[in-house]
């Protein structure tokens, strides 16, 4: 395509001097860059793009998008540049894979995107429907397989997202979910997307260390509906949350369907009825009129307001109420939300949850405490190179809510692991601090009594732990099997 006809659709403003060249490729990585390739350059929080323009040129760039201006031969290289080049590169990639499923669904908030994502293409399989979604598990395709994504990220960069999202529809995908996190929406990497449904979950303290404040990380979730909606989409809102009462105010006077779901005050669907089982909950959904009463196999409050949110979701996305709804009591757990780990030989309770931040922590914490009849104890910590505000906030939730703390490392990343664990414990002084997560977790099982109940939290469905530059292999999961089956080796001898 012609890097022209590729420019014509841009609604950002820019500058463009040099040739008109064929664009082949498009990339933001100069390692990817090949014969024809357009190369996007940023200023990222730990690499420059701009200091590899010239080894983009030399694998083949022949044109370069940059944030600033960069001294090149414009009379063989086009050079465009921008303040906001990131949109620009989205807007781009956007035309360059132009293929969508027909069906496209954005979740956004601070938790319970993977979940309600991963809900809604259960419910589509389920009516038989070709359904994907994307996000942080990686991409689950029509079978329910789930394939990695190339990239670590929640909202893949702008390249990734488009060439994924035209690859489903090749696949032959109609309807896809995808999460839409604050960083990829502050960042413009849906730009040039428009999206049928957008969702809203919930909005608590994440992030800050890249937002600054709690009003920017609702501008940049915010965007989600401000830029990426179409007119006549639909908007599905929980407004339980205060935050999501502020977007339904901000979203009034758009051309679009709004629909609330809550469960504490009035809404267009409502989840009347809660009530704990052994095997999950009965609910009861009021919505058109009609009282719907289902039982679910679903752990905690927020799972079921999850799932009553991916219902609503398949209902925008063309499914009749009663299908939607009525699918609810065949979902499954995700991998790594309230998922059990079992056989430990007193019969104690353990469960693996990826709540990595305050409000989560608190949920999951609040949802197994009333069920649990002995102690309640938590294995977890927090990542480094991140919101370090959190730290103390979630060592508090633990002491609060647990008979047992054991606070462990969880992706330190650059930072120092004890300083880390040291900024919890402030909050929880009784908390055993032991830097091994295997351990930790070791320790953890091995305490339990019958009735107890173990939370092993922050890593969920995460394979690895991420320590200075190094990914090692790391299952919580595999961990708890490990422990237990040594607990009953140990007790059988």
């Amino acid at each position: 395509m012609r890097l022209s006809n590729l420019l014509s659709y841009i609604q950002t403003e820019f500058s463009y001097n040099g040739p008109d060249p064929d664009i082949l490729a498009v990339t933001s990585d100069s390692r990817n860059c090949t014969d024809g390739a357009l190369f996007a350059a940023f200023a990222g929080s730990l690499h420059d793009g701009h200091d590899y323009i010239e080894q983009a040129i030399a694998n083949g760039a022949v044109c370069i998008l940059a944030e600033r201006e960069f001294e090149i031969d414009t009379a063989q290289i086009a050079l465009i540049v921008a303040a906001d080049a990131r949109a620009i590169f989205a807007q781009i990639c956007s035309q360059f894979w132009p293929a969508r499923p027909d069906m496209v669904v954005g979740v956004t908030g601070t938790n319970g995107k993977t979940s309600t994502c991963q809900y809604l293409h259960q419910i589509w399989r389920k009516s038989a429907w070709a359904a994907a979604s994307m996000g942080t598990l990686g991409i689950t395709g029509l079978d329910g397989h789930i394939s990695p994504s190339k990239e670590e990220l929640t909202t893949q960069s702008a390249e990734y997202f488009f060439s994924a999202i035209a690859e489903q529809k090749a696949k032959g995908i109609s309807h896809l979910a995808f999460e839409a996190s604050s960083h990829g929406l502050a960042q413009n990497r849906l730009a040039g997307l428009g999206v049928n449904v957008a969702v809203f979950t919930n909005l608590t303290h994440d992030h800050l260390d890249f937002h600054g404040d709690m009003d920017s990380y609702f501008d940049a979730k915010a965007k989600l509906f401000d830029d990426t909606l179409l007119e006549g989409g639909t908007a599905i809102i929980n407004i339980d949350d205060s935050y999501g009462r502020k977007l339904v105010k901000r979203l009034s006077g758009r051309h679009i369907v709004l629909w609330t779901v809550a469960k504490d005050r009035p809404a267009d669907f409502r989840m009347s009825d809660f009530t704990l089982q052994p095997f999950g909950a009965d609910i009861t959904i009021d919505a058109r009129g009609q009282s719907y009463h289902l039982a679910i196999a679903l752990s905690g409050q927020p799972q079921a307001i999850n799932a009553v949110m991916a219902a609503v979701a398949a209902h925008a996305s063309g499914l009749p109420l009663q299908d939607s709804i009525g699918a609810l009591p065949s979902l499954k757990a995700v991998h790594g939300r309230m998922e059990a780990v079992h056989g430990h030989p007193k019969g104690a309770r353990i469960v693996v949850d990826y709540a990595h931040t305050p409000d989560a922590l608190s949920q999951a914490l609040n949802v197994l405490r009333d069920e649990t009849s002995g102690k309640l104890s938590i294995v977890f910590g927090c990542g480094g190179d991140r919101d370090a505000e959190k730290r103390p906030q979630m060592g508090e939730i633990a002491a609060r809510f647990c008979d047992a703390v054991f606070v462990t490392d969880d992706n330190p990343r650059s930072e120092d692991p004890a300083l880390i664990r040291k900024a919890i414990c402030s909050a929880c002084p009784d908390a055993d601090n032991i830097a091994s997560r295997d351990d930790a977790i070791k320790q953890a099982i091995f305490a339990l009594q019958a009735g107890d109940t173990l939370l092993i939290a922050g890593k969920g469905h995460e394979m690895t732990q991420t320590i200075g530059t190094e990914s090692l292999p790391f299952d919580d999961r595999a961990q708890a099997r490990a422990a237990i089956s040594e607990l009953v080796a140990q007790e059988a001898s």
